[in-house]
């Protein structure tokens, strides 16, 4: 996920706490831009049966928002990506 929170913000609550969505196994965040306004932030998030709409009232307890999905996965295997022809 691309993720938007103010600079002031927590990074490292904020993983925490998605840490404790029911089913997340996992996540990581990495901070890719930061001003004196806002912190644009790469968000992995891991798990099974992840709800989008608790991870979106964590995000926005901390005063951000998701920009974007960026990548989903489902079923009982992990597709890699892969080049194609279209890429």
């Amino acid at each position: 996920m691309d993720v938007v929170i103010p600079s002031a913000a927590d990074v490292i609550k904020l993983t925490q706490d998605l840490g404790d969505v029911n089913g997340a196994t996992g996540v990581s965040s990495f901070v890719n831009e930061f001003d004196k306004k806002a912190t644009n932030i790469k968000i992995i998030l891991e798990g099974t049966d992840l709800n989008i709409k608790a991870i979106e009232k964590i995000v926005g307890s901390h005063g951000g928002s998701i920009h974007s999905v960026d990548s989903v996965a489902a079923g009982k295997e992990i597709i890699e990506d892969v080049e194609t022809p279209q890429d």
